[in-house]
């Protein structure tokens, strides 16, 4: 595995702003070594569902387990509970620490810092920094751990998912299962769908939607053609790197084995005429250079499409928050960027006295359904009420309910669907994320520290000419007068740092 080079310094900068970490407290465990165990295990004896005990000790083991939420009102009735079945399959006990986001980076840099003793605390590029953490030496590779206790979530996952938590060729997380595979989509509310003859179930190029969006502009003057929240033109071809709030310096094409990079100025042309384009046939609301909150036109359905990254049961899922009935068209051609993944993940934690008992534990999360789910939705009867083999109904103002907390904690796929949500769209998910063309800069992150003044320079000429190319009069010279800014700016400084980075990376 190639070297994947640690995000320093300007992490505020690259990702959205940060607050979060895991509270003190003491636990009753048995000693462990800390480091790793040099014994092969067998396939079998990690796989979910497993009876196995601690062949070690007789003893039970508690692992304490930071995330980031709301602490629900009857957390420990459920843990109790949920205790009596880990002790019986695994012979350990969790303690939940369940921590408020604004939080959470604080209290768990402090922990750490602090030498605490906890095990299993989630991580990401957004919240509780993995590349900070492992430039502090807060993470354990789990290398040996996951050969022998985690085969069960190994079995389950891409190859390739495992690269975004890799450090210097050694593993110092897990990433959780969700979406990981990047698509394009439209969402469209059926009743225009049906009206004006929109029968596409997918689409190879977002201007095929032209059609339908002229209609809508001609015969619903009350209404927005389209939403655009992604940049179509970009996306379809181009993976974007050293992206600060949503602006990248450069771009590969997702079709070069080469990874050549292309300065961003290269590539922002098209998508910013299409803008324009757009704008001056109707199809983008007239007042978007003084809108900054949408939220309450999209919450009474004004905008007929919304252009966005698309996921399988987006159709359904819109409906049910809508409250009118959508249709989700993905836009052909799904891919794993660089760093998919990093969102979210789950490390141990350099300073935890168990860590067997840690990574059995996150294997039987991971992979046994039964204790995924009471983890999320509690106790039958009490929390929530099943509904089908693979779908549950919460109780009316339930005390307990961290179904939200799937993607944060393990595999979303083994989470019983919710209403709204169409059963089936774990296994589409899954094919989504297994059958997407992966980046050949796949594990390759980019260090930031050495052109920090460029790409706070860069990012204030995006944000002066935000929005600006919808209603530029002369696209031409508007998109001439920003690529003027952004290399005067220091944009050539970042793609020339950034090849540098590349080059090494991949001389690994």
């Amino acid at each position: 595995m190639k070297r994947r080079l640690a995000a320093l310094g300007m992490a505020g900068v690259l990702t959205a702003s940060m607050l979060a970490g895991c509270s003190t407290g003491s636990k009753e465990t048995t000693e462990a070594v800390k480091t790793e165990s040099s014994e092969s295990g067998t396939k079998e004896e990690s796989e979910a569902g497993t009876t196995a005990k601690d062949s070690s000790t007789d003893e039970t083991v508690t692992v304490k387990w930071c995330v980031f939420g709301d602490k629900a009102q009857d957390h420990d009735m459920v843990m109790e509970d949920l205790n009596k079945k880990l002790k019986e399959k695994i012979n350990i006990q969790l303690e939940m620490d369940v921590i408020p986001q604004g939080e959470f980076n604080d209290k768990m840099k402090l922990a750490s810092t602090a030498g605490e003793d906890f095990d299993l605390v989630f991580t990401s590029n957004w919240l509780n920094s993995f590349d900070e953490n492992i430039s502090r030496d807060a993470f354990m590779p789990i290398d040996e751990l996951f050969e022998q206790y985690g085969q069960g979530i190994k079995d389950s996952m891409p190859e390739w998912l495992l690269d975004v938590a890799k450090v210097d060729g050694k593993l110092y997380a897990v990433p959780n299962q969700q979406v990981i595979a990047r698509q394009l989509g439209v969402v469209i509310q059926k009743e225009y769908a049906d009206k004006y003859g929109f029968d596409k179930t997918s689409l190879k190029d977002i201007r095929e939607l032209e059609p339908f969006m002229d209609e809508i502009v001609k015969n619903e003057p009350a209404l927005f053609a389209i939403d655009k929240r992604v940049d179509p033109a970009i996306e379809k071809e181009y993976e974007g790197l050293a992206t600060v709030a949503n602006n990248s310096s450069a771009y590969i094409r997702k079709d070069d084995p080469e990874a050549t990079l292309i300065p961003a100025t290269d590539v922002i042309e098209e998508q910013m005429k299409l803008d324009n384009e757009w704008y001056k046939k109707g199809y983008i609301r007239q007042d978007i250079a003084t809108v900054t909150d949408n939220s309450a036109d999209v919450k009474a359905n004004r905008y007929v499409c919304s252009l966005s990254a698309y996921k399988p049961g987006q159709g359904a899922e819109f409906s049910s928050r809508q409250g009118v009935e959508y249709i989700a068209v993905p836009i052909e051609g799904s891919y794993v960027q660089s760093t998919s993944g990093i969102e979210t993940m789950t490390a141990v934690n350099i300073n935890s006295k168990n860590p067997e008992a840690a990574m059995k534990l996150l294997n039987l999360v991971y992979t046994d359904k039964e204790i995924f789910n009471e983890l999320l939705f509690g106790l039958e009867g009490t929390h929530y009420t099943k509904t089908g083999e693979n779908s549950v109904e919460p109780a009316e103002d339930s005390t307990y309910n961290y179904s939200a907390y799937a993607w944060k904690i393990g595999n979303q796929f083994n989470a019983w669907y919710l209403p709204g949500q169409e059963e089936g769209l774990w296994e589409e998910t899954d094919k989504l994320n297994r059958e997407a063309q992966v980046s050949v800069l796949r594990g390759f992150t980019f260090n930031p520290s050495n052109v920090q003044a460029e790409l706070a320079q860069v990012s204030a000429v995006n944000k002066e000419y935000f929005n600006g190319q919808f209603t530029a009069n002369d696209i031409d010279a508007f998109i001439t007068e920003k690529k003027e800014k952004l290399e005067q700016a220091g944009l050539p400084v970042i793609v020339e740092e950034l090849q540098k980075q590349i080059d090494t990376w991949k001389s690994k």
